[in-house]
């Protein structure tokens, strides 16, 4: 008999196999190999099933305590960390390191060998050279360097003097960033709008809450042993549907967060109104729905002992608007609705009215364009909405505003023209979904003269935009009876 020993580090098992010849103890040793394959697979699985549910569950009770959790934190934004100290990393050039491959000078040989002296001096001005080279290079990138981190500084110190000092945009930007600088448990993803008034010292916040979908739900992941595979218990309906009230705590945590951080004593009231986006399960449309709506007065709100208070019952106290339970995601009227209008807005022109007398859209000034643009969604918004159209001189790479004020499917639009004679770069519909993200839009609207390549088509669908080409335009004033063309002339864009 020969006999061999074999272990399973996970296990923490180990066995003699024996057999009469090397054929067999190999096949004993590969069974029992295999047999401790399947048991550490199983007890890996298991494992898994157990770590998984002790994350859901403290994910869960992350959740449940959102107010809690920043009742501790201080909000007021601490100026000096805005501040750029960071010192440049590159290194000053060292002539030691561009000389030392420079043979060294020897003086016999020299005098004998001219050439090789020669080639010595030559190497040691090349060596020389570059060091100046790298010297000069070293000392344009530190300028810019500090001159770029001065100006960021002193961009952080105009903040804080505008800020102190009252200023609507300061303010509001201070604000912004306070609740930006929240730290929520991963999946709750921070989408908000919030606008100053400075006469009656109240900031309006348009707050994004999580949509029922995107709360964690999962409390088990079960090891089924007989199936070998895992599977996900979630919350029964009613205790869901409780859970769900984790966006009362999300309302008065926005509203903390604002008022303690408010060390100039700029706001005497904030308003809470809280969104859901969401898409209709019977239709397949999207839509957003403002649930709740409250109005805090700042010495009323402090006096509060959040530590103690349960979210909802808080919220009632403070007469808060919702409608039955939030999950149902029931539209309510707002108690105060953000301002909408803004100094980037200006009169619309009427150019739709002469629509027909124009011999070819694409030979508009770019200009009358754009009002065009917004003459036609004025018509076509006119039941649902408003538009405005912005100033180009003012604007934010954007030429108009649709504000939906449906509850539903409501929401904020944005326009923009490109008045163009070729194809549209793909550039321009990235730029203008970089947009939509910093102004909170729900959609935006593309429009052109010319026409879009499949790499524009296949991002506008991926991200809630939607493009316009100048054949989609005519269909569009044709529809409300005017007669117009567009041809565009390749190679002749005339401005945006």
């Amino acid at each position: 008999m020969i006999q061999k020993q074999i272990s399973n580090r996970y296990l923490e098992e180990t066995k003699i196999i024996k057999a009469k010849d090397d054929n067999e103890l190999e096949t004993r040793i590969k069974k029992q190999k295999q047999l401790w394959k399947d048991k550490e697979k199983l007890l890996r699985m298991k494992e898994e099933a157990q770590n998984n549910t002790k994350n859901a569950l403290g994910t869960i009770e992350k959740y449940k305590l959102l107010l809690q959790q920043t009742l501790n934190l201080n909000h007021t934004i601490y100026w000096d960390n805005l501040l750029d100290k960071k010192a440049i990393s590159f290194d000053e050039p060292n002539l030691e390191t561009f000389v030392k491959e420079v043979p060294k000078e020897k003086v016999f040989i020299e005098l004998f060998f001219t050439s090789i002296r020669k080639e010595r001096e030559e190497k040691k001005l090349q060596a020389e050279k570059l060091y100046q080279d790298a010297y000069t290079k070293y000392l344009l990138i530190k300028e810019l360097f500090y001159q770029a981190q001065k100006e960021l500084n002193q961009e952080v110190y105009t903040f804080r003097k505008l800020f102190e000092k009252g200023e609507k945009k300061a303010i509001e930007k201070y604000f912004t960033t306070v609740l930006n600088n929240s730290p929520y448990p991963e999946g709750i993803i921070k989408n908000f709008t919030l606008g100053y008034d400075i006469n009656t010292r109240n900031i309006i916040i348009e707050y994004f809450l999580p949509h029922l979908d995107n709360i964690p739900n999962i409390v088990e992941y079960k090891f089924i042993q007989s199936r070998r595979e895992i599977n996900t218990i979630n919350m029964k309906k009613d205790e869901f549907e409780k859970f769900y009230n984790i966006l009362y705590q999300i309302t008065l945590r926005t509203i903390y967060e604002c008022f303690s951080s408010d060390y100039s004593n700029h706001l005497e009231s904030i308003v809470f109104n809280g969104w859901v986006h969401g898409i209709d399960n019977a239709t397949g449309i999207e839509f957003d729905s403002r649930i709740i709506s409250v109005l805090v007065n700042k010495s009323e709100f402090l006096s509060l002992n959040l530590q103690r208070v349960v979210a909802k019952e808080c919220f009632r106290k403070l007469n808060g608007q919702s409608t039955g339970s939030l999950h149902n995601l029931a539209p309510i009227r707002p108690i105060l609705e953000l301002n909408k209008e803004d100094a980037i807005f200006i009169e619309s022109r009427d150019v739709l009215a002469e629509v027909n007398s124009i011999p070819n859209l694409a030979d508009m000034e770019w200009d009358d364009f754009e009002h065009l643009v917004g003459n036609l969604f004025n018509r076509y918004f006119e039941e649902i909405g408003e538009v405005k159209i912005t100033s180009k001189s003012r604007d934010r790479g954007i030429d108009g505003v649709i504000y939906d004020t449906d509850p539903i499917r409501g929401g904020k639009y944005l326009i923009q023209a490109k008045k163009y004679n070729d194809i549209v770069s793909p550039s321009a519909v990235r730029e203008l979904y970089g947009t939509m993200q910093h102004e909170k839009a729900t959609r935006g609207i593309l429009i052109t003269t010319a026409y879009f390549g499949p790499d524009s088509h296949s991002f506008a669908n991926e991200n809630n935009i939607t493009l316009i080409d100048g054949n989609r335009l005519v269909y569009m004033l044709n529809s409300y009876g005017y007669t117009v063309r567009c041809e565009i002339k390749k190679g002749k864009n005339s401005g945006e």
